[in-house]
């Protein structure tokens, strides 16, 4: 991905040093995808940036619990923002976080960055889930969040539904909005390697990326093509952690086992961004029937790719298919979702008419020069320097 830009700030400028507080893939998880995509654009736009990595090396998991585990690598991770802050003295402190029980290591960082003068933005990965979590926590835990939150000199968020429900429980509290981005060369790429997907057996290839888990809507997904003629289901990724629900994870295994059985399921059982990115040129439509999202990668990217996306409206979703750019079904409905996909399978055209929208509206409103600018331009802000 080239992430120079003609019009990026000059490079003779002073660099603007950031210190991220983020996981490096692997996992290629959402954040981790969203960390590679931001280092490899950020020299070009005058960031000098300084990871820490938070990755806990593991696959993602449904349940949000605390593992004893995880410990060493926070404090690993603590103690290198400690040695960070004290002998590179950034510009600003970028925090990413899903929030849920990393909320005290949250917590210590941004602790740790008030106690050195060093401005921090807090950006949420996450959407619906965090709404549902606040509200389900008692008062005293719903308090202590709060402070946390308030720790942070901008807490920055990705879709319009957790801005404004933050802004209207906490009014004193500094919310701002960023969406996750695309690279140009996603969006029209020029040359393709090998095949990562077997050829085709069915006219039509419906596609699914990302980690395995019910959360996602793949057992619906999946129950949606069985009754579909003409058409196949590629999954691209790998197997994720613990299900919430072991009873849905076993749905979902069955009927990926009698889709398996007809020859209409491809699996690769891969994620990494080559696999992902070629695997969107080898389909003619993208399916992301999640059952709870922040802002996902894989649909900005399949709508670059010109995929026309059956999605549910979770997170920010809504907001990045409005305008007829895709179609929006309930979660958890199968029959929605195989109504839903049945004109795309069966209408080349149609299909065709909405992919074109798609990629239009990624280069619009979430462009990767866009972005990135919107970064750069809080950064200064921050850290007290003057605007381009």
């Amino acid at each position: 991905m080239t992430a120079s830009s003609p019009d990026a700030p000059e490079s003779s400028r002073p660099p603007l040093r950031i210190v991220l507080w983020a996981p490096w893939p692997p996992p290629f998880g959402g954040i981790s995808r969203w960390t590679a995509r931001f280092c490899e654009a950020a020299p070009a736009y005058g960031l000098d940036v300084s990871v820490i990595d938070i990755s806990p090396g593991v696959a993602v998991d449904e349940r949000s619990r605390f593992e004893l585990g995880r410990l060493p690598v926070a404090w690993r991770a603590l103690r290198e923002l400690w040695r960070t802050l004290r002998s590179e003295r950034p510009d600003v402190a970028h925090v990413t976080s899903s929030l849920f029980w990393a909320t005290p290591r949250d917590a210590a960082t941004l602790a740790l960055c008030r106690c050195h003068g060093v401005p921090a933005l807090l950006q949420i990965h996450a959407s619906s889930q965090i709404v549902a979590w606040r509200q389900g926590l008692s008062g005293p835990r719903r308090w202590l969040l709060d402070r946390v939150l308030h720790l942070a000199d901008v807490v920055l968020v990705l879709s319009r539904e957790l801005e404004e429900y933050l802004r209207c429980e906490l009014p004193g509290l500094r919310v701002a909005r960023i969406p996750n981005m695309v690279g140009e060369t996603e969006a029209i790429p020029t040359a393709w390697g090998d095949r990562v997907l077997p050829p085709r057996r069915q006219p039509c290839r419906i596609l699914f990326v990302g980690y395995r888990l019910p959360l996602k809507g793949l057992g619906e997904l999946a129950e949606a093509v069985l009754g579909l003629a003409d058409c196949e289901l590629a999954v691209v990724g790998g197997e994720g952690g613990g299900a919430i629900d072991p009873e849905s994870s076993r749905r979902m295994q069955d009927v990926l086992a009698k889709l398996r059985s007809e020859g209409r399921l491809i699996e690769t059982g891969q994620d990494v961004p080559d696999v992902v990115t070629r695997s969107y040129r080898e389909a003619d439509l993208f399916a992301l029937p999640s059952h709870r999202e922040g802002f996902p990668n894989t649909l900005l990217e399949a709508m670059a790719a010109g995929l026309p996306c059956v999605a549910t409206p979770v997170g920010a979703i809504p907001e990045v298919l409005e305008g007829e750019c895709g179609i929006l079904v309930p979660v958890g409905d199968a029959r929605a979702l195989r109504e839903a996909l049945a004109p795309l399978v069966r209408n080349p055209d149609l299909r065709s008419r909405l992919g074109r929208r798609a990629q239009e509206r990624v280069a619009e409103r979430y462009a990767l020069d866009a972005v990135m600018r919107r970064y750069r331009a809080l950064y200064l802000e921050l850290a007290g320097r003057p605007q381009d």
